[in-house]
């Protein structure tokens, strides 16, 4: 087996295992229960994110996910968007996107039913700060940061680096109307929350002010 062939199947086998870990949790959601809850969040995402932005989303999707076809098969014909990286950063990139799936884990156990693919408060939706969030206000969304870098530095490729780059801004750009919306559902207890939180990570004081 060489070298590229074990950075592609081990590409595969974390992609794999993301999908069994976000399915497993999505199962026990009650907005996953059908095909009318999964076009309720496209319509939703829609809104979020603005008619432009889902247009660049989709074109980004198709190329970006014909190269990452690409990328798995290997024809020998496609080799221009390989990045020359060295295989020292592939393996870098195993060893970042192993540990965030047991973070991930962690993060889905706190959170539980509340999880939603979309911007959305489930009935009777609790304000979580034990575990992951006793810190971080977005755990989840730092664990799928990380792990999607591991990824783009596994492949070394230019085309999954768009890909996936680009499903990272997508999210974080998400945070803002997140925090505003559970602003707007827990008021001054959210509030306080972010005081004592970071957005990403642990925050830090330094001459009265907060370090994110």
């Amino acid at each position: 087996m060489t070298s590229e062939i074990f950075f592609r199947i081990s590409f595969v086998l974390l992609w794999i295992m993301l999908g069994i870990v976000r399915g497993y949790y999505g199962r026990k959601t009650k907005t996953h229960d059908s095909l009318v809850g999964i076009k309720e969040k496209l319509k939703t995402a829609d809104q979020e994110m603005g008619r432009g932005v889902m247009i660049l989303t989709a074109i980004i999707t198709i190329v970006g996910g014909a190269g990452l076809i690409l990328y798995l098969l290997s024809p020998p014909w496609w080799v221009w968007t390989k990045l020359p990286l060295g295989e020292l950063v592939q393996w870098l990139g195993i060893v970042m996107a192993i540990p965030p799936l047991f973070y991930l884990i962690w993060v889905h156990r706190h959170l539980d039913t509340q999880w939603s693919i979309a911007l959305e408060l489930q009935e009777d939706h609790k304000l979580i700060t034990s575990g992951p969030y006793s810190r971080v206000r977005h755990p989840m969304y730092l664990g799928i940061f990380v792990y999607t870098a591991g990824l783009i530095l596994i492949a070394s490729d230019l085309l999954v680096f768009i890909f996936f780059a680009f499903s990272i801004w997508v999210n974080y750009r998400r945070i803002p109307s997140e925090e505003q919306m559970m602003i707007e559902q827990f008021g001054d207890e959210y509030s306080e929350y972010m005081k004592q939180s970071g957005r990403l990570f642990p925050q830090f004081h330094r001459d009265g002010e907060e370090k994110r």
